[in-house]
């Protein structure tokens, strides 16, 4: 299988600390992994530090797309390369409606606004200011509808089972497998601490972040191993 994204021996520092250390991850096509760790592993820090975003600090390691290092490059090329990131909690962009933010991403990325808005079930918030007043799974529902309009190559989903009803979860999960199906390399990085999205897409690696490292991957068992016995079983 050929490798899509490598990040290696990656240390991380935010707010002056040291969170992510030595991480290690390869996404292979056909990949959808999960990510998962107790609160304060540094899985957001992680998603964060691999597409740019300023104020998270790479002090060493690096991070290989499609064979490129982009570990010194800007958000704005790594975005551009076709990594897109879901965050946790999705920013409210006061001020701009949802169907003009769907409609300049669909512009440059040829697809239907109507559409993605069915899919996602938000044809009632189009018209409406980006999060304002929107329940946590209407959000997360344009959040989504945002990174297919994007059509990255691979995302990097934050938490989309966090703060949202199971009507919601179903309907993230078919954009996040729509994202999947649309990618060139059909992989995604998702992460979940609840693991309840696993009720509707399957990993087919799960992976075990831990005080800022990845310290082991492995099939849906160690999934199971986790929702059992909580990440001290590992040890």
């Amino acid at each position: 299988m050929s490798i899509v994204l490598s990040v290696k021996d990656l240390d991380v520092v935010s707010g002056g600390r040291l969170v992510v250390r030595g991480a290690n991850l390869d996404v292979y096509e056909n990949d959808i992994v999960f990510l998962l760790g107790p609160n304060g592993a540094g899985k957001t820090t992680f998603l964060r530090a691999v597409v740019g975003y300023p104020g998270y600090n790479i002090s060493s390691g690096k991070i290989i797309f499609e064979s490129e290092d982009l570990t010194d490059k800007p958000i704005e090329y790594r975005v551009a390369k076709g990594i897109a990131i879901g965050h946790q909690i999705p920013p409210k962009l006061l001020g701009i409606k949802v169907f003009d933010m769907l409609s300049m991403l669909c512009k440059k990325n040829k697809c239907d606004v109507y559409e993605i808005a069915r899919e996602m079930s938000i044809e009632h918030l189009l018209h409406r200011e980006f999060g304002k007043g929107f329940s946590g799974g209407e959000l997360k529902r344009v959040e989504i509808a945002t990174l297919l309009a994007q059509k990255p190559k691979i995302a990097l989903v934050d938490e989309p089972d966090t703060g949202v009803d199971v009507d919601s979860i179903e309907i993230i999960a078919k954009g996040l497998k729509k994202l999947v199906e649309e990618s060139p390399f059909r992989s995604i990085i998702i992460v979940t601490h609840s693991a309840f999205i696993t009720r509707f897409i399957e990993p087919s690696r799960v992976c075990i972040m831990i005080n800022g490292t990845i310290s082991t991957c492995g099939d849906e068992n160690l999934l199971y191993k986790v929702m059992k016995y909580g990440f001290k079983g590992l040890a």
